[in-house]
């Protein structure tokens, strides 16, 4: 009897560690999770949920103080804070501090990506003197500049600002477009987009009634293209070998009418890094073209009015049809367009502006029609014919004004 009795006791024992050991673990699991989405206990013993901040500078390494506080990490740093308001100030040897009262909010994280800190005792630097500036316009990173003077062809292309030596070339852009060849630039720029890398430079040009598109490569200005007329000899990816013929055959008869009645080109984007594909309105059709390949791609979209480019993602506005237009969205690559909205044709124009982004993982589209602001979030879009993942409509406001920026029917 001792002894079973002992055994008893004893498996009795094992089984009571065991749900104490077990119990443990899960509040344990349960303590750590709520850690690591930001639950403190705070001074006076109440369980809160703390923010997070992420605080980067330019240049790294500046001192972090906190409401007063100065934490023992420097820039780049994470910290979670109590939700509410909090005064950061940043302040590294040699430069002027920085300071900004940010309002951390419960279990979400608020990026400071923007301190820049500025060197005190600044000395300037005379890095080129230009007498009748025609226009100046900077990389986006703020190293390179394209300049002119007068109305020649001979731009200034300004390279390493912000080094110890400021490099200038002269880069002469005759012939690049229409009735330049005699050094003589007189077009009027209606907009400029750089590639990533600040080597080549994407241009519409207006002279006149004339609009042209080209692409200049500022470290190779010999490899610099027309784009709307290089498109007229490219070949059209769309077109089969029996096609090509037949086309070859018209353009014999007629072949200055067939130029001028096809491949009018009016809104082109950079598509890659290199600035070797862009994607463009060709004669209302979303294709790309590839100066590499010497090629133009098959209509991805047509009856196209504009469109906006993040990534690999499309949305665009159709033209109208039956007093209706539409705005969709496209991924390269895709069989076609997936309709979001539908807009119908009021007796007034309708001003319309598309937006598309990407922000913490998310994917998002603004569209304004008139004085609605609609905003629509999602995490994939979907493909055609699978419309599972259709964006989701996250907020619809009534604007004070309408952005200067848009797209009109």
């Amino acid at each position: 009897m001792d002894i079973d009795k002992r055994k008893r006791n004893k498996m009795i024992r094992v089984i009571f560690v065991d749900i104490i050991m077990s119990l443990a673990v899960v509040a344990l699991v349960f303590v750590l999770v709520a850690i690591v989405e930001g639950w403190r206990l705070s001074s006076n013993l109440k369980l809160e949920q703390n923010g997070m901040a992420q605080i980067e500078s330019l240049p790294t390494g500046a001192k972090v103080i906190i409401d007063g506080r100065q934490d023992f990490n420097e820039t780049n740093i994470s910290k979670l804070l109590s939700a509410g308001e909090h005064e950061i100030v940043l302040k590294k040897e040699g430069y002027d501090s920085w300071s900004k009262k940010i309002r951390i909010a419960s279990g979400l994280l608020t990026r400071l990506r923007n301190p820049r800190l500025f060197k005190q005792n600044r000395t300037t630097e005379n890095v080129a003197d230009f007498e009748g500036l025609r226009f100046l316009y900077a990389s986006p990173d703020h190293r390179s500049l394209l300049i002119a003077s007068n109305q020649t062809t001979k731009w200034q292309y300004i390279t390493s600002l912000g080094a110890d030596k400021v490099v200038t070339e002269t880069i002469d852009v005759k012939g690049i477009f229409s009735n330049t060849s005699d050094g003589n630039f007189s077009g009027e720029i209606l907009e400029v987009n750089w590639n990533e890398t600040g080597e080549k430079v994407l241009l519409k040009v207006k002279r006149g009634d004339q609009v042209e598109w080209g692409v200049i490569n500022l470290k190779k200005v010999n490899e610099s293209v027309n784009l709307s007329q290089a498109i007229l000899k490219y070949t059209d990816k769309n077109l089969k070998k029996t096609d090509v013929d037949k086309k070859n055959e018209v353009e014999k008869k007629d072949a200055a009418e067939q130029i001028e009645a096809k491949h009018v080109l009016s809104n082109v984007i950079i598509e890659d890094a290199s600035a070797n594909k862009f994607l463009a309105l060709v004669d209302g059709n979303l294709q790309e073209i590839d100066i590499t390949g010497r090629s133009l791609s098959e209509a991805y979209l047509k009856n196209i009015a504009q469109f906006k480019l993040s990534g690999s993602e499309v949305i665009y506005l159709t033209n109208v049809e039956k007093d209706k237009r539409q705005i969709g969205i496209y991924k390269l690559g895709d069989k076609g367009g997936i309709e979001l909205e539908t807009v119908v044709r009021s007796k007034r124009d309708a001003t319309i502006y598309l937006g598309i982004s990407d922000f913490d993982n998310k994917k998002y589209l603004s569209v304004v029609v008139d004085d609605l602001f609609t905003i629509y979030r999602t995490d994939e879009y979907p493909t055609y014919g699978n419309n599972d993942n259709l964006p989701e409509k996250i907020n619809e406001e009534k604007l004070g004004f309408t952005p200067k920026r848009f797209i009109k029917s």
